[in-house]
């Protein structure tokens, strides 16, 4: 599982003095995004609809709340805590302050932390911050990309370095549409339905080098990892979208007999992998809400096929698994 699986340039710490006063709003995961800072990896929307989130940026130290712990998690020098407290949920990251999400989900407060990097602090409001709203909606937020060939959806799973973002992005230029990256929002159903999420891939350079991102996206934003964004109309869904396959990455070797080969999983195994690739680790979000997790896993599983795809790592075959994997979903490219 994953959470936060983001690269951090060195660089571009925030300073609120470079954000002007007026908010913006980005239509995402089927709502809108009212925010105090600028989003450019989202489209900038003048919507007239009430905002599902709004995003504030307080700029003074959290209030000490009473609080219950629920979990953490820490990766390399980063800790992570989430806490419940009698206004909703406290996230604190060591590398980017305080977010404290409403208990309906639909505000979220950010407390900036002086030296914070603006592309993380992004990432944790389109990414676990919305998931804790996504997710007491009854929805299940997954770690992966996915795409759409025709009028479906199909999802790619797995943990970082599994080539979600690649593959996704390579069907993409193949005819199919992105839906999402990173976070993947999907009601279990049935029938299982998944959002729109984010237009924009972040990619390793020998990807970005291999693929035709330029063609696809109007904005290009180099960094330890290429952030590719403003797809064009073609290239990305804008509306909710059935899920026909979910697939688990597994990288492998070169083979000359297959360029991939996929295993459907049975439905307790496909279930446990469901829960797996989830965005919100359990570590995190406690045993309570992991199991609430593993039931709506369990609810996708019965009725949309979860497949383990086996796929040979290396970019110069990469067009024969598009082509296998559009060849399965009747897809032309």
């Amino acid at each position: 599982m994953g959470l936060l699986d983001i690269a951090i340039p060195a660089h571009a710490a925030c300073d609120a003095r470079t954000e002007s006063a007026a908010m913006r709003r980005y239509r995402v995961f089927g709502g809108v995004l009212e925010s105090d800072i600028e989003f450019p990896e989202l489209v900038a929307v003048d919507a007239v609809e009430a905002p599902q989130w709004t995003l504030r940026v307080a700029g003074h130290a959290p209030a000490p709340l009473e609080m219950i712990a629920i979990g953490e998690r820490q990766v390399g020098l980063e800790s992570y805590a989430l806490a419940r407290t009698s206004a909703g949920f406290r996230l604190t990251y060591s590398h980017a302050g305080v977010f404290d999400v409403s208990r309906d989900g639909r505000v979220i407060t950010w407390y900036r932390q002086a030296d914070a990097i603006l592309e993380l602090v992004r990432s944790i409001v389109i990414g676990p911050a919305i998931a804790l709203s996504l997710e007491a909606a009854g929805l299940l937020c997954l770690h992966g990309s996915a795409v759409a060939i025709g009028s479906e959806a199909i999802v790619f799973l797995g943990p970082k370095h599994h080539g979600k973002s690649t593959l996704a992005t390579a069907l993409t230029a193949s005819g199919a549409r992105l839906v999402g990256d990173d976070l993947i929002a999907v009601s279990p159903g049935p029938p299982a339905m998944v959002r729109p999420g984010v237009p924009s891939v972040r990619l390793w350079d020998d990807s970005v080098g291999a693929l035709p991102v330029d063609e696809l996206c109007t904005t290009l934003v180099r960094g330890v990892k290429t952030t590719a964004s403003g797809f064009a109309d073609r290239a990305f869904t804008k509306g909710e979208l059935r899920l026909t396959a979910v697939y688990v990455l597994t990288p492998t070797g070169a083979s000359e007999e297959f360029s991939c080969v996929r295993t459907r999983l049975p439905a307790a195994a496909a279930a446990i992998g469901l829960a797996h690739q989830t965005k919100l680790a359990d570590s995190l979000v406690g045993m309570a809400a992991a199991g609430t997790q593993l039931a709506a896993a369990a609810r996708l599983a019965a009725t949309v096929p979860v497949w383990n795809l086996t796929a040979v790592r290396d970019l110069a075959r990469l067009p024969e698994v598009v082509a296998e994997i559009m060849n399965w979903h009747g897809g032309s490219r």
